[in-house]
């Protein structure tokens, strides 16, 4: 079952995050996450969990980035996800990104923007070419995983945008 995440699911997704990512990248990683559990922005992050037998197996968040004041898009990016180990390779991460994905598409967000592995995310439609659209705020450690999926048809004319993101992501060791 997918479902929206609380600050009551914090010692869970810990565990998720303490289990897949190593000893120096769970801890910001988690971080990350339940800072966007926790905290209200406007608009609002999408926290998701997929939980199995009433635990967290797998979490992905979705925050609002702002562009500048004349630019005319909207889009969300996806940060973190992690699944546990014991829970990987069933579908868990896919099933809850595509959810997010239809409800941003309902909600008129323009645009998902993702930091990672495009061999992964590619499955999603996100692709390397529109992330050249869009900057981040911060340098890349690894440009090749910058990508942008576009949820409508707005014109991304007069880029590359600039944006900027929500507390838990404004830190440049993230990037």
């Amino acid at each position: 079952m997918i479902r929206a995440l609380t600050s009551l699911d914090l010692e869970d997704v810990q565990t998720v995050f303490d289990s897949a990512f190593s000893q120096d990248e769970a801890p910001l990683t988690y971080s990350v996450i339940r800072e966007l559990i926790t905290e209200h922005s406007e608009p609002e992050s999408l926290c998701l969990g997929y939980v199995v037998e009433d635990t967290v197996a797998a979490a992905v968040a979705f925050s609002a980035v702002q562009f500048s004041a004349e630019s005319l898009l909207s889009a969300y990016i996806l940060a973190p996800l992690a699944t546990h180990p014991k829970y990987q390779k069933q579908g868990f991460a896919t099933s809850m990104i595509r959810v997010a994905i239809d409800h941003l598409t309902r909600q008129k967000i323009d645009a998902v923007l993702v930091y990672g592995d495009p061999n992964y995310y590619q499955q999603y439609g996100f692709s390397v070419e529109l992330g050249q659209h869009f900057v981040p705020p911060y340098p890349l450690q690894y440009e090749f995983g910058w990508q942008a999926l576009m949820l409508s048809d707005a014109a991304i004319k007069g880029g590359p945008h600039r944006f900027s993101c929500v507390a838990a992501l404004s830190d440049p060791s993230l990037w």
